[in-house]
């Protein structure tokens, strides 16, 4: 079953090759040790800010069962990832775009089955992702918290993981145990940190410091500091009136860190030009 899957994603591969497609977009997952450290509320507003820069974005809500990004923006889809696993719906059927001009793609709310896919429809889920080639410059996956097989799965298909922590020592604690179980997957996954509600900046990069040095002793593994986000009233304001807050505030502390985290993004050099990479991933997913 998976190598026919393969055969099938080298067959859209070679049609992209036909007509002439030179670029696919940058893949980002986004994962948290830890549930409500404000994993999805920075996909969102990150979202926003690549979308005013000009860029396509593509969000999936992996994080299955739920549909935080779905609450954040103030929307309902009427179809989510049941439909492409239990109906065959085709994955840009089950797209949203909002009218922020973002393309969601829920991940469907109170469906338990969801929660824990088995590797079949998981492969289901995985490989519809490659249709989306050509529709974004950005794929932003917004996956569950913690360690599952959903998470890795996203995860090994990225060109890069971004993990969220806050300054609590449970939630640095559990980024670490996320990052250790991800280098252990792929030790060449580009993985960055991105460390929400702190006070300042000294204590992001203390709290940034302590993560990547454990994580070069233990693991050898070096980390990249993304940036960070002000502890900001504004972000809880604007969660409450279901906006993101880039938009309502745009002056605030916590908007201005996600301006210069998507100064950085933008930036960093990722090698999105070959598909046939993110076909080669998706073969090893699950060996």
């Amino acid at each position: 079953m998976i190598n026919d899957q393969a055969q099938r994603l080298r067959d859209v591969v070679s049609k992209n090759k036909e007509t002439k497609t030179d670029k696919a977009p940058k893949i980002v997952c986004i994962s948290s040790g830890k549930g409500g450290v404000g994993k999805s509320n920075f996909t969102t507003n990150t979202a926003l800010e690549l979308i005013k820069r000009g860029k396509k974005v593509i969000i999936i809500d992996a994080d299955l069962g739920l549909a935080n990004v779905e609450i954040l923006l103030g929307v309902v889809s009427k179809r989510n990832f049941s439909d492409l696993i239990n109906s065959g719906a085709n994955i840009k059927d089950i797209i949203t775009v909002t009218n922020n001009g973002i393309g969601l793609i829920s991940g469907g709310s109170g469906i338990l089955e969801l929660a824990d896919l088995s590797n079949d429809k998981l492969e289901i889920v995985l490989e519809s992702i490659s249709e989306l080639n050509n529709m974004a410059d950005y794929i932003l996956i917004d996956t569950g918290a913690g360690i599952s097989n959903v998470v890795t799965a996203f995860a090994k298909l990225a060109h890069e993981v971004v993990v969220i922590t806050t300054c609590e020592p449970t939630s640095v604690a559990d980024a670490y145990a996320l990052i250790k179980s991800l280098v252990i997957k792929d030790r060449e996954k580009d993985i960055s940190v991105v460390v929400n509600r702190a006070e300042n900046i000294r204590e992001a990069q203390g709290v940034f410091d302590n993560i990547n040095t454990v994580s070069s002793n233990f693991i050898k593994k070096n980390l990249n500091f993304l940036g960070f986000i002000y502890d900001d009233v504004s972000v809880s304001r604007a969660v409450k009136r279901q906006r993101a807050f880039i938009e309502m505030s745009p002056s605030a502390n916590a908007s201005k860190c996600i301006v210069s985290i998507c100064d950085k993004l933008i930036d960093k050099k990722s090698d999105t030009q070959n598909f046939k990479k993110l076909v080669d991933r998706f073969k090893n997913l699950f060996r």
